[in-house]
């Protein structure tokens, strides 16, 4: 479990009238992890990864807990300019509100049930976004859409939740990412 201070818990938005998968993926239309499509380029925003068009497929990422300083960015072999268009789903088991939050370096935009969740789109060092309450009115699978990208140096994405009646963040889990097996 991630350790915060209770004034950092504090949700400075709340996201509602997330959409979720329709139909839900059952187990034989799902792979685990997210599906991960990279661009090289040197990227000042995350428009810029829309901008740059189709990218090529990566290997899937099981969970979103990357923070490895210098070295190849999420499944990618490369350490610098390096664009991210992410996919999948998100499993909310239970209904309520989930805290989330992101760490990045560089630019992130994350998406979930088509809602915009996290908007962080610049260069920058490592830091947290603000914390987020996403109000979940039905478990089950949400889609998810992430831009990320790392210019140069070191790389950070993370995500993390606080689940209905938990005590702390901790990372969201493998478990509860998925993405669309290909026919």
């Amino acid at each position: 479990m991630l350790c915060v201070s209770p004034a950092s818990v504090r949700a400075q938005a709340v996201v509602g009238n997330l959409a979720p998968a329709a139909p839900q993926p059952g187990p034989d239309a799902r792979s685990s992890g997210l599906a991960v499509e990279y661009i090289r380029l040197s990227a000042r925003h995350v428009d810029d990864i829309e901008s740059a068009g189709k990218g090529i497929p990566g290997e899937p990422l099981e969970m979103l807990d990357w923070n490895v300083g210098d070295g190849p960015v999420l499944s990618h072999a490369d350490e610098d300019g390096i664009g991210a268009r992410i996919t999948g789903f998100i499993n909310f088991p239970k209904a309520g509100d989930y805290l989330m939050a992101m760490q990045s370096n560089d630019g992130v935009r994350l998406f979930i049930g088509g809602q915009l969740v996290v908007e962080d789109p610049g260069v920058h060092a490592d830091r947290f976004s603000p914390n987020v309450t996403v109000q979940v009115r039905q478990a089950g699978w949400y889609p998810l859409y992430l831009l990320y990208f790392e210019r140069k140096g070191t790389s950070t994405l993370e995500l993390y939740w606080q689940p209905p009646g938990a005590g702390g963040f901790d990372f969201v889990p493998a478990e509860a990412f998925a993405h669309g097996k290909k026919g």
